[in-house]
């Protein structure tokens, strides 16, 4: 019997060796496909790598409670007008601007949506990186819709509907070397954080031909970035003064690919805390030891 409970216990801290997802975990993850710019917000404007630190305006932004449960990990903005900015947008998203050039890379975050999106129509811009066609590239959310400008296209939707107190994962991976065939254009991604890969969504659409968006089309202007807001107008990313969250904002100077974009979305799946399972493993096992000791008494 000690035998039994030896193994028992073995096996139960064997369960436990599995590591949970948590903010390093994720946060790992990233740094290892090497970003060409990652601000990990968690409580500071300045980017881990690149260069590029976001001005936030006024006392509209803070840092609230990121996904994982993390205090002050997670930038909020309260109004329209709010906003974090970088005046050069090359930091953030590479060859922004920039026309004829090698433009490849890849992008993805984390946004929280406002409880009470669904009060409001009005668009509220996760992020802007240019907002004058053909320049276009920025991310907004109107409702429970999610749209995406790329070029001359500002209407590009992901057929995923929005939930209000939800966190989502969301990507993109782009060549805009060059046009006219499928090896061209961007791909998105998104998802609801913590799902399994298989509840990630996708999209893609062709730069020139019959993706409609223009052949000559770049990712931005190459000048203002911002996090929320609209660099023409208001539109910060709140409802009614309910805030919307942005985090680990990273982009790449070359197009991940699908396990990569995968291994970031599956970070997000919370496993318990070690000690939370050593403790169910150990308590599961000495109940199967148990029930066993039980049955052999009774077939006495």
């Amino acid at each position: 019997m000690k035998t039994c409970l030896t193994i028992a216990v073995g096996l139960a801290f064997a369960v436990a060796a599995v590591c949970a997802q948590n903010l390093p975990t994720y946060q790992g993850i990233i740094s290892g496909q090497s970003p060409y710019y990652y601000n990990s917000l968690d409580g500071t404007y300045t980017p881990t790598i690149g260069t590029g630190t976001l001005v936030p305006s006024a006392n509209d932004t803070g840092f609230g409670s990121d996904y994982f449960g993390n205090a002050g990990d997670a930038l909020y903005f309260t109004d329209t007008v709010a906003r974090a900015t970088d005046a050069i947008g090359t930091h953030e998203i590479y060859n922004s601007g920039v026309a004829n050039a090698n433009s490849i890379g890849s992008m993805s975050f984390m946004f929280y949506v406002p409880t009470n999106a669904l009060t409001s129509t009005s668009a509220r811009y996760i992020f802007d990186n240019g907002d004058s066609s053909p320049d276009d590239f920025y991310l907004k959310m109107s409702n429970s819709v999610l749209l995406l400008a790329v070029g001359n296209i500002s209407t590009i939707t992901n057929a995923t509907s929005l939930v209000p107190g939800t966190w989502y994962y969301w990507a993109a991976t782009w060549n805009f070397s060059g046009a006219n065939s499928s090896a061209y254009g961007i791909n998105w991604y998104l998802g609801a954080a913590g799902g399994s890969v298989t509840s990630l969504t996708s999209g893609f659409k062709q730069r020139g031909g019959s993706g409609n968006i223009s052949s000559s089309a770049i990712l931005g202007s190459g000048s203002t970035f911002e996090l929320s807001g609209q660099p023409a107008g208001s539109g910060g990313f709140q409802i009614s003064g309910v805030p919307g969250l942005v985090d680990e904002v990273a982009t790449w100077s070359n197009q991940l690919n699908v396990a990569q974009i995968d291994s970031q979305y599956d970070a997000l799946i919370i496993v318990p805390e070690p000690a939370t399972l050593a403790l169910v493993g150990i308590g599961g096992l000495f109940l199967l030891f148990g029930r066993g000791t039980f049955r052999r008494r009774v077939s006495r």
